[in-house]
Parts: structure tokens; sequence; C-alpha cells
């Protein structure tokens, strides 16, 4: 059964994030105005991006064009490759990425790496399952770079980008949707990644109380339903 677009609002579509713990598959954000398409993240494999491209044209939206990472790990970037277009991110992200680009990612590499590190399994196998042909897969490195805030401008639509930090990668950032009132948050309030988590680990509720904002009604995260603000706001009384 194939994945279907989710409609957000009049601009905002929403491909959902796999429920499943071993996909280790994040939602992509579409966000769309006149013959343009800006994706927020682009997923966890080149299979899954041309799911999307597939998807875009069914629904007659127009093809993407530009493509925004909210932060560096492999399941918000693999998919980049799918399309020859430019990328927009923080600069540590570039750095990162940069750096990771030079190695030689397949399954021997990946295996290599397990074997040194127990406990990067659970990633490098959900990586192993994402990417089924390493033969044309490359990291896209972003060519459009910004260290605090930058705003896309596509058509009447503004995406204002804001880095935010925070304990799950440092290059996060969070994009907001003014005119739909819909911010785009990534990974950014969520603990370590799994290799660098430990047992006390939490997510960074004071992170999301800092990001409410009365001006936006749903807030769209990596790895879990999209959260009315009114929902929001209970995860913030119970945690804060």
């Amino acid at each position: 059964m194939r994945q279907k677009l989710t409609q957000l609002s009049e601009n905002v579509w929403l491909w959902p994030h796999s429920s499943s713990f071993n996909a280790v598959q994040s939602s992509v954000g579409i966000i769309t105005s006149g013959n343009r398409t800006i994706l927020v993240d682009a997923g966890n494999s080149p299979q899954l991006a041309r799911g999307i491209k597939d998807e875009l044209r069914r629904s007659g939206l127009p093809p993407v064009s530009q493509i925004i990472y909210t932060h560096h790990h492999w399941d918000h970037t693999y998919g980049a490759c799918e399309f020859q277009i430019s990328v927009v991110a923080h600069s540590i992200c570039k750095t990162i990425l940069s750096e990771a680009a030079q190695k030689p990612w397949g399954p021997e590499y990946l295996r290599q790496q397990i074997e040194a590190n127990p406990l990067l399994r659970a990633s490098y196998t959900a990586r192993a399952r994402a990417i089924r042909d390493w033969s044309d897969f490359r990291i896209i490195i972003p060519d459009i770079v910004f260290d605090d805030r930058m705003t896309i401008q596509l058509g009447q639509i503004s995406v204002e980008l804001e880095h935010v930090g925070g304990q799950h990668a440092e290059d996060s950032i969070v994009a907001r949707v003014p005119n739909a009132g819909i911010m785009f948050l990534g990974d950014c309030y969520y603990p370590p990644p799994l290799h660098l988590r430990t047992p006390e680990a939490q997510p960074s509720f004071a992170m999301l109380a800092a990001l409410e904002s009365s001006e936006y009604t749903l807030y769209v995260e990596g790895h879990d339903q999209p959260l009315t603000r009114a929902k929001l706001l209970k995860i913030i009384e119970k945690h804060t």
C-alpha cells in the first residue's frame, strides 16, 4: 500500500513518518506555491524520495525545486540525492555532511562501523534496510547555509528558518510557515540519538515551551503525529 500525502493547509502537505521503530523514516514537509515546491527534509532514502516525487505528480503539485534540511541526520537527508536541486541548511550541517560525504558508504562500511562501535547497530542496520542500492547513492551537501535566521520567499508564502540547536543535533533548525500557522520542528526537542543517549535522557520540553506561539496552530515533528497547539500546551504544562 503506497503512502499518500496529508494536506495540512492550502499550501502545505505532509509525507507522514513511519510508526515502525525499525524503519527510522521521518516525516517530510511539502510547501507549494505557484510552480514551485520546497521540501522540509528529504526522507531516509532515494526510494522514499521517488515515492514523494510520484505522489506529487499524481496530486498535480509542482516538482521539488529546493530542499531544507532541519538537521544532518541520515533519515532526514539521504533522499536528497534523488533530486538535482539546491539544499538549504545550517552552516554546522554543511560541515558535518561534508565530512560524512567522504566515507565509503555501503554494506561493508556499515558492517565495519558496527563492529567497531556496537552502539551504532540500530542506526546503521536501519540505513542498510533503507538503501537498497548504494551504487548511485551520495550525500548531498547543502549549498546555501545560514547561522542564525533565514527567510525563503516562495511566491506569496514566507518560510522562516531559525537555528535552535539542542541535544538531539547541534545544527537543528525549525521552519515556520506563518501564512499557514504551521511550524516544522524536525527532531529539535528530542533526546540525543540512540548511540549517544543515556537512560536518564529526556526530550527538551523547555525548548518546546520556548518555541510555542499563539501564531502557530500546528507543530510538525519528525517522528510523531503533528501536534495541535492545544496538545502542545498540555505537554508543556505537564513537563515544565
